[in-house]
């Protein structure tokens, strides 16, 4: 039921993006080009009932020190607790020299349009990490802007199944 629920979450962020007819390979993987600037990866994994959305923040570690152990401290740091990683984190493949953003979505209790209303946060962080990333292999000091609060928040879930109350 879950990789149902999957599917329709990337049918209804389809709709959005106006790419009718997006699905999932045989590895249970969608991945999307976004802007030409990195790619947006969407694996469903059926053990846990599990979306990951993750996508390149850099690829290609920086060969000075100090300028890597910068990196890693200002990922870590904005990775504490989600806080500025639209709730996810940062993982780092030193041997393939890739650093990845990543965000988990439950699909056993996710509405059919929790991706279509979650991309964009998404989108937004990505993009302000690969810049700062960026900046900091640049050597420059790199800003990280505060998210903006979404403009457009999905509807709250109906009352009756999954609805709790405080």
């Amino acid at each position: 039921m879950s990789f149902e629920n999957a599917k329709e979450n990337l049918k209804e962020f389809g709709k959005e993006l106006g790419l009718e007819g997006l699905t999932y390979d045989e590895n249970n993987t969608c991945i999307l080009g976004i802007d030409d600037e990195f790619s947006m990866h969407l694996t469903y994994e059926p053990n846990s009932d599990r979306l990951y959305v993750y996508s390149p923040l850099l690829d290609g570690l920086p060969k000075d020190d100090k300028i890597r152990v910068k990196l890693y401290e200002k990922l870590l740091e904005g990775s504490m607790l989600g806080g500025q990683m639209a709730g996810g984190g940062v993982g780092v493949a030193v041997k393939e020299e890739l650093i990845l953003m990543h965000c988990v979505i439950d699909m056993m209790y996710a509405v059919p349009s929790l991706l279509r209303a979650f991309a964009p946060l998404y989108v937004e962080t990505v993009e302000k990490w690969r810049k700062a990333c960026r900046d900091i292999c640049e050597g420059r000091e790199p800003t990280i802007e505060p998210l903006k609060p979404p403009q457009q928040m999905a509807p709250p879930p109906e009352q009756g199944k999954g609805f709790i109350r405080a």
